[in-house]
């Protein structure tokens, strides 16, 4: 067997842990490698150094042989065996230095980059769940559209709501979290359960508190108003009058929409009609004014929308059909309440 000299070892170990040796060479390594304790201990320090490298993608910043060769100048040949555990250990600090660098200027540097808009879109009769970048939860109702950055602000985590939504806010004192919505609207929280309707083509926008505590943000008189909610309570803002009114309720109907279910609870019939439009991706024409009066209680799951006007016929004795429309595929289907 050839007795490798140390020039040699020190030519063949970067390349043998790198994977970069002959077969011959390795079969040479390997065996070196068997003759002693401390020649294997060696070899699996450079190795180990060699991963380290690899991981943090640094090969093409510091050039292990060279960095080797480096220190390899400033050995004398005669020197004993033992004087290889001194060696690693000052490749070592070459090797991990600059890595050192790198990690602090990850971690330390302000971010530069430039959020990027997403814009969540829900089609007719459908909702979606919207996981948020610091970890909040959004539940997206029919027809409804929300917009986030890829990340937040170090100042505060704002989105855009058109529709309706249900949140699930994680709680960060130290960074509020605002839901803009249309009409010049906003909710500020901190960590919360809450519900907002706020469609462009409604007169109206609602916030239903579930827990936690918000403050609703609006014009009035061209100028900013706000109102703090408390669990419990329902906010209606009329955006052609800007009055807002406060209504006690438990939110199970506000929220049901979110489980795939439709609960009413001295629902009003034409608040009950539109419940339904965005439920089954239809348009309902109330015909007959004495109907607005009517008020229903029940809960829905899998029932088709036939089966539900058939029950609000029975108990309120009204009269539904479907209407003809033109275009049939641009239209929704229209439903006159009578």
């Amino acid at each position: 067997m050839e007795t490798l000299n140390i020039d040699q070892i020190e030519e063949l170990l970067p390349r043998y842990c790198s994977g970069e040796a002959t077969i011959e060479e390795c079969r040479m390594v390997e065996e070196w490698i068997g003759q002693s304790e401390d020649n294997y201990r060696i070899v699996k320090q450079i190795y180990a150094i060699d991963q380290v490298m690899g991981t943090a993608q640094m090969e093409s910043k510091v050039n292990t042989e060279k960095a080797l060769a480096s220190v390899n100048r400033k050995m004398s040949k005669e020197r004993p065996q033992v004087a290889w555990f001194t060696w690693v250990q000052r490749v070592a600090a070459i090797l991990f230095l600059p890595l050192l660098i790198t990690l602090a200027i990850q971690n330390f540097t302000p971010r530069t980059e430039i959020a990027r808009m997403i814009e969540i879109k829900t089609n007719p009769g459908m909702t979606t769940t919207v996981d948020l970048p610091d970890g909040s939860k959004v539940y997206l109702n029919s027809e409804s559209s929300l917009t986030y950055p890829s990340f937040f602000s170090e100042d505060e985590r704002n989105v855009q709501l058109k529709g309706e939504a249900f949140f699930e806010v994680q709680k960060d004192p130290e960074h509020r979290f605002v839901v803009s919505g249309p009409h010049f609207t906003q909710i500020e929280v901190l960590g919360t359960s809450f519900n907002v309707e706020a469609f462009e083509r409604d007169s109206f926008i609602s916030t239903t508190l579930v827990e936690g505590k918000v403050r609703f943000a609006y014009q009035k008189n061209q100028q900013l108003a706000t109102m703090v909610m408390k669990p419990g309570q329902k906010l209606m803002y009329n955006t052609i009058s800007s009055q807002v009114k406060l209504i006690e309720t438990t939110g199970e109907a506000e929220i049901a929409w979110k489980d795939g279910k439709i609960v009413f609870l001295a629902t009003p019939l034409p608040e009950a009609l539109r419940i339904l439009e965005k439920r089954f991706n239809v348009s309902f024409v109330l015909s007959n004014d004495r109907l607005r009066k009517e008020a229903f209680n029940g809960a829905f799951t899998n029932q088709r929308l036939e089966r539900i006007l058939e029950i609000f016929k029975i108990s309120s004795n009204i009269k539904w059909r479907y209407m003809d429309t033109q275009n049939t595929t641009n239209e929704k289907t229209r439903i006159e309440i009578y």
